[in-house]
């Protein structure tokens, strides 16, 4: 097994488990609680806010998983990245779609509270 078939390996099993996390979150399955979830004071106050942003967050986590598998599929074949750069990118393939994830329910929470 080769690098880029570790990274590649790692990267889709990785986004696998956070489409899982995700689905109940992105399907308003996930009552509001200080475990799971996007949290914040105000999601926690308001159960309409807490499904509406972590419904957001469940669905733009799926889509960032997708695109994260998509890439490892693309990205992840001997030759096309140089050795010294399969981790680094890995890593932003990894972290970038729950980053945007996570914004993308800030800017549902700050719409819903008017700010």
């Amino acid at each position: 097994m080769t690098v880029y078939d570790k990274a590649r390996f790692t990267v889709l099993a990785c986004q696998l488990l956070f489409a899982l996390i995700a689905l109940p979150l992105a399907l308003r399955r996930v009552r509001p609680n200080v475990v799971y979830g996007f949290r914040t004071r105000a999601t926690l106050a308001d159960e309409g806010l807490w499904y509406a942003v972590n419904a957001r967050f469940g669905w733009a986590q799926l889509a960032g998983s997708l695109a994260g598998a998509a890439a490892a599929l693309v990205l992840f074949r001997p030759g096309l990245l140089p050795l010294g750069l399969v981790i680094p990118v890995s890593l932003v393939v990894l972290i970038a779609p729950a980053a945007v994830a996570g914004l993308a329910a800030a800017a549902r929470l700050r719409g819903r509270r008017g700010e």
